[in-house]
């Protein structure tokens, strides 16, 4: 019996896991710039201490990091579909819970039939998962993609970076656009 609500639980917290996983890669990959980005600014202390045009190099880095990370978000669509039934099975897996085991003072009761179909259900939750598994590799592999072209554009800036270094960098289409960073987990925000 107790296997059972452990194994009904571990699944469904590895299909909770994956899919918030899969959820912050997406939303990470959703954050776009506009298009034609013009200025790279180094920010350090949450000010801009260097701001320049990007050269054809860092550009053309730049544009292969966006034609990824629309890729990442087009693929990000049928995990929508997961979150959804993930979340309908996962509500009705916590009353099955509660329903399964019922104690007072002098006795604990199972319920045959809660369990039965509390085990149906984490047969379906595990289809679910496995039905989206090659999402799952899609999304990890295009992720493992961003990062190796993320890389190579911050290699590119950090070429041509201010001699006492940077806190971190950011891409600026519009020159009177504001910088944000995060000092301490508090949001600073900066006027260029």
């Amino acid at each position: 019996m107790k296997f059972q609500k452990s194994f009904t639980f571990t699944l469904l917290s590895v299909a909770i896991a994956i899919t918030a996983g899969c959820t912050a890669q997406a939303e990470t990959a959703s954050t776009s710039v506009t298009a034609a980005p013009q200025q790279i600014a180094f920010i350090k202390n949450c000010k801009v201490i260097q701001q320049r045009a990007m050269t054809t190099d860092e550009f053309a880095a730049y544009q292969r990091l966006e034609a990824v990370e629309q890729q990442m978000e087009e693929l990000h669509l049928p995990l929508k579909a997961f979150e959804a039934e993930m979340e309908q099975h996962s509500e009705r897996m916590a009353e099955l819970s509660d329903l399964v085991h019922q104690e007072d003072e002098h006795s604990i009761r199972i319920d045959k039939v809660k369990m039965a179909e509390q085990h149906k259900l984490a047969e379906e939750i595990h289809e679910i998962t496995e039905r989206h598994r090659p999402h799952f590799a899609a999304l990890e592999q295009k992720g493992d993609e961003i990062s190796d072209i993320a890389d190579d554009f911050t290699d590119l800036l950090e070429k041509s970076a201010p001699a006492g270094g940077f806190d971190h960098i950011q891409v600026i289409s519009d020159s009177g656009k504001t910088t944000e960073c995060y000092d301490g987990g508090i949001k600073l925000i900066s006027r260029n």
